[in-house]
């Protein structure tokens, strides 16, 4: 199950990824665009930012950035910053069957987060967004 903090974490990254080179969104401006309450988004955005993925800078033009490309931050690095390891494999000896399964799980979900980058969703997202947009033309 994804939690809200993790979902939530996704979408701020996402909104700072879609202003990579602009100046920095603030808190309230990523809150209202991405619908996150905006006291629960300060905590994940210090989450974003001790894991050193996001930046914040002070004063009237201030407020938060990625430090990195969209094209190198990748999904599993905000998952980790905001939930800790994902999946943990049980160790218990009565789960002794089970473990190769929950191994191989554990690898293909990492192995899918980690392979996909902002970049990508910021291209999925534009794909969406042109193929909703109606044609009118006769």
């Amino acid at each position: 199950m994804i939690s809200k903090k993790c979902s939530y974490a996704l979408r701020a990254v996402l909104a700072l990824s879609r202003n990579t080179g602009g100046k920095p969104l603030t808190i309230h401006q990523i809150a209202e665009s991405e619908g996150i309450p905006a006291r629960f988004l300060e905590a994940i955005l210090r989450d974003l930012k001790q894991s050193g993925l996001t930046e914040s800078l002070r004063g009237k033009e201030g407020g938060y950035r990625l430090l990195g490309s969209p094209r190198e931050l990748s999904v599993g690095q905000v998952i980790r910053a905001v939930e800790g390891p994902w999946l943990d494999v049980p160790t218990e000896a009565a789960d002794e069957v089970f473990s190769p399964m929950w191994e191989e799980l554990q690898n293909n979900v990492n192995e899918l987060v980690d392979s996909l980058t902002f970049q990508q969703l910021l291209s999925r997202e534009d794909t969406l967004r042109r193929s909703a947009v109606s044609d009118y033309s006769i």
